[in-house]
């Protein structure tokens, strides 16, 4: 039995995951709300928060709310099983953008997002892979 059969090993990465999620969701409100500076975020290249970064910003915390949603079902912490395909694909696309994500933190101009952001998304990338090919929640066991 490998680690990716093991429920608690799976259900740990996804709440692991979740904790990221939540942490960059709140970040993105708190941009949003001007709180934290827009510098620190989208690359480093916007240096004022315009109502369309805002909406932006907005909209990438419901994103952020859904992918831990996506994780958590994966992991068997939400939802049935066995689980629709469209969960186990949507996991796997959460972890495809969390690749790209990384990539963009390690090639922002924002010392924030390359060197705080960039390990963060990296743990992410870790975590999302090992819930979305993981081997609990699928229909064949």
């Amino acid at each position: 039995m490998t680690y990716l059969s093991k429920p608690n090993f799976v259900r740990k990465a996804a709440n692991l995951a979740s904790v990221l999620f939540l942490i960059f969701l709140v970040v993105q409100l708190l941009v949003a709300a001007g709180i934290i500076p827009i510098s620190m975020l989208w690359g480093g290249q916007q240096p004022e928060l315009t109502s369309a970064l805002r909406v932006t910003s907005v909209v990438a915390a419901v994103i952020l709310g859904g992918f831990i949603y996506i994780i958590r079902y994966r992991a068997g912490l939400a939802g049935k099983m066995p689980q629709p395909t469209l969960i186990r694909v949507a996991a796997w696309v959460v972890t495809g953008y969390m690749v790209l994500n990384a990539l963009g933190n390690f090639a922002s101009v924002s010392s924030i997002e390359r060197f705080v952001f960039g390990p963060l998304t990296v743990l992410l990338v870790v975590t999302s892979f090992i819930v979305a090919a993981s081997r609990i929640g699928k229909a064949n066991g």
